[in-house]
């Protein structure tokens, strides 16, 4: 018995040692380097970033397209856990979904918002982003994969701008659950992103001057620059702005990030007596003047105006510059409903303005007859009377243009290989006034600004005229009713060649809320020599 327990031990030895030859011989000279291979022929992508087809301002500056960033691909593995929120508040992108990244096993990309330094788990690549940060509401954005176009331009054109598209991937080796393998290293595969696009008639630093402006005075609203000689919209803000990663965020919120305000019916306010004074012109009554004691009273109800002690015996062009609600109260019973509303829509109103293919601005709201409060309303523009800023602004540069109606440009052509093609740099004009009775409104609009309730918007260098509003909207916040503030004009007032109209919900007055970004960019043109 005891020899035979003996030779079953040295059996079992014979056995162990032959199993740890067999490993040696597996894990050495060719079998290691098949074993290896075997590894690295697991291998998992990550897309970086995508591009496609660029959007160019007027002067082929990229406004939509390849942007400098950094972007982040994080093994949620080896990433120290202390150091999530510090990476996430570095990052763009929902912050709850990016957590939820974290607890899982497989890598991902984070687009970073600065340069921070190394940490493990984290390797930092040099990409492109898309957007630059203006006309936001205007160039649209895409869907959460960076494919497809959703709002805007970028759906207008999406199926031309994914001619060019290409994406950047990141290689490395994977595991079985497909977690990334340390210490074998990561590589990039570049597709060449095209040059190819599309032109806008925007101007990038116009854009951006105009976005800092309404940033440093205007939580909500909107503001819109044209080329008033021949339609093009140079530029065009809304606040308040989004960011294309928080998407899915914002259709939650309340406070209508996703809205474009400047294509959006408003209250109208003052401006409308821009209207109303082209009706008193044209039917010879500009020698018409009113006795204002401070209000007007239209059948029992008393209509204030804002100059409570009254302006006195006034006429057309002091009621214009002093914005005299009485006086246009009064001009208006008597010029009558039927020849407001034709004017109102020989410039316009009531009808949507198409910007690009389905980008259009709303029609707003305009009404063909009344008693004779409701025209009350009309002649100052409030009551039920809806515009968009865009309409505010084209009906200015008909004033500045002498009368003349053009058709609102945003498209100037396809870029392709160097070359714009399919170049559109005309639009279609109409006269909706004599270049005379246009001449008087501009001089009364002068008038505003040098010695009325304009003069908060007077630029330093040139002069320029222009029309302040305050529009009730019905709408109690703290006890009082929100007032909406417009300040629309041309600029340079001898030889107008751009209108810049701004809007501000809940703003003091016109003149007050408005008028400093109206200064600041009619400075803007100036100082940059953006004028011919």
């Amino acid at each position: 018995m005891v020899r035979r327990s003996n030779w079953f031990y040295i059996g079992l030895i014979l056995a162990f040692t032959g199993v740890l030859m067999r490993c040696f011989v597996l894990s050495s000279g060719e079998n290691a380097q098949m074993a290896q291979k075997t590894v690295n022929s697991r291998q998992g992508t990550i897309t970086l970033y995508r591009t496609r087809g660029v959007i160019y301002d007027e002067q082929l500056e990229e406004i939509a397209g390849n942007q400098a960033c950094l972007y982040a691909v994080i093994d949620p593995r080896e990433f120290p856990r202390e150091k999530i929120d510090f990476v996430i508040e570095k990052s763009k992108g929902n912050a709850d979904k990016t957590k939820e990244k974290f607890k899982k096993e497989t890598p991902f990309v984070l687009k970073l918002k600065e340069d921070i330094s190394s940490i493990d788990g984290m390797t930092i690549f040099e990409g492109k982003e898309r957007y630059s940060g203006v006309a936001t509401h205007l160039l649209g954005y895409l869907d959460e994969a960076g494919e497809v176009g959703v709002a805007g331009v970028e759906k207008e054109y999406d199926s031309f701008l994914n001619l060019f598209s290409s994406e950047v991937t990141v290689n490395y080796s994977a595991d079985a659950l497909n977690g990334l393998i340390a210490g074998l290293g990561m590589e990039t595969e570049v597709e060449e992103a095209s040059e190819n696009g599309i032109v806008l008639s925007l101007n990038k630093d116009l854009c951006v001057a105009l976005e800092r402006s309404m940033d440093r005075y205007i939580d909500v609203g909107a503001a819109v620059i044209l080329n008033c000689k021949n339609g093009e919209l140079k530029a065009v803000c809304s606040n308040p702005g989004y960011e294309e990663e928080r998407i899915v965020e914002y259709l939650e919120s309340s406070k209508g990030e996703l809205i474009n305000r400047a294509f959006s019916a408003q209250t109208v306010g003052s401006v409308f007596k821009i209207i109303v004074a082209a009706c008193v012109l044209e039917a010879g009554m500009e020698d018409f003047k009113y006795t204002c004691n401070g209000g007007i009273q239209i059948n029992d109800y008393t209509f204030a105006c804002h100059h409570s002690n009254g302006h006195g015996k006034i006429g057309l062009e002091k009621a214009f510059a002093e914005s005299c609600n009485a006086y246009f109260i009064a001009v208006g019973q008597l010029l009558g409903y039927k020849k407001l509303v034709e004017m109102a829509n020989r410039f316009g109103y009531g009808e949507k303005i198409d910007v690009l293919g389905s980008i259009s601005a709303s029609k707003g709201i305009i009404s063909v007859k009344g008693s004779n409060i409701e025209l009350a309303n009309m002649s100052i523009g409030q009551g039920a009377l809806t515009s968009s800023p865009l309409q505010v602004a084209r009906m200015t540069a008909i004033i500045a243009n002498g009368g003349l109606l053009q058709e609102i440009l945003l498209f100037k052509g396809t870029y392709i290989n160097g070359k714009i093609k399919n170049e559109k740099t005309t639009s279609e004009v109409k006269e909706i006034l004599s270049k005379e009775i246009a001449e008087k409104l501009r001089r009364y609009c002068v008038e505003t600004i040098e010695n009325g309730t304009g003069e908060e918007a007077k630029p330093s260098y040139m002069k320029a005229g222009g029309k302040t509003a305050s529009a009730q909207t019905g709408i109690i916040k703290d006890g009082k009713e929100k007032i909406n503030t417009y300040f629309t004009g041309f600029y340079p007032a001898e030889n107008p060649q751009y209108v810049i109209t701004v809007f501000a919900e809940d703003g003091v007055s016109g003149g007050k809320t408005c008028g400093p970004v109206f200064r600041e960019m009619c400075d803007f043109i100036t100082e940059n020599h953006l004028t011919e």
